[in-house]
């Protein structure tokens, strides 16, 4: 009986945590919805396809890892499905469970949105969004810029771009904070060659 009775909570566990993800993931791609809707002229399309959700520490102090924010990247295309398109990111801060449902006051979302930004789009860059690297108040994505000669739908230039955000922005935001997400783009880092054995 006790053998089964492990193994019972040993399965709910696992369910658990391997839902976790799926469900943070759900509540921010229906946040994204929201974010197309917003950006979108009536015309433009976006699909649960062409997007990518990463999480990690990105806010808080350094000594804190267990955090999960989240940065989302998405596309909108054109109706025609052309070429043409425009990559956004969505950086999302993980919420601090605070519940006051029990007295009839509010629960807190388990991730809000704290900033949105086009971040490519066809003729600029485009980013190859599973590259990304989330540490804290960084993001570092690899991509593509659009090199002289290149064809619309081909663009050869790798690059790096490093997004920057205040680790501290997520609990209080002040003027020092403004603007909220900075970047630089750079040629992309080489990686080292393998040495021949």
């Amino acid at each position: 009986m006790m053998k089964r009775l492990m193994i019972f909570l040993f399965l709910l566990y696992s369910l658990a945590a391997t839902a976790a993800p799926t469900s943070s993931t759900a509540a921010i791609h229906r946040d994204i919805d929201k974010l197309v809707s917003v950006y979108n002229d009536g015309f433009d399309r976006s699909k649960i396809k062409p997007r990518h959700v990463t999480f990690g520490a990105l806010f808080g102090p350094v000594s804190e890892t267990s955090r999960q924010d989240a940065v989302a990247f998405f596309a909108l295309s054109d109706v025609d499905l052309t070429n043409i398109h425009q990559e956004y990111i969505a950086i999302f801060v993980q919420g601090r469970g605070r519940d006051l449902s029990e007295n009839n006051g509010p629960k807190e979302r388990p991730y809000h949105l704290i900033a949105t930004a086009m971040v490519g789009s066809r003729w600029t860059r485009t980013l190859d969004w599973k590259t990304a690297k989330i540490s804290k108040g960084q993001i570092i994505v690899q991509g593509s810029g659009w090199g002289e000669g290149d064809a619309g739908c081909c663009p050869t230039k790798p690059i790096e771009v490093i997004f920057n955000i205040a680790a501290d922005l997520a609990d209080n935001l002040t003027p020092k904070h403004y603007p909220i997400l900075t970047e630089t783009e750079g040629p992309a880092q080489s990686k080292p060659e393998k040495a021949e054995k």
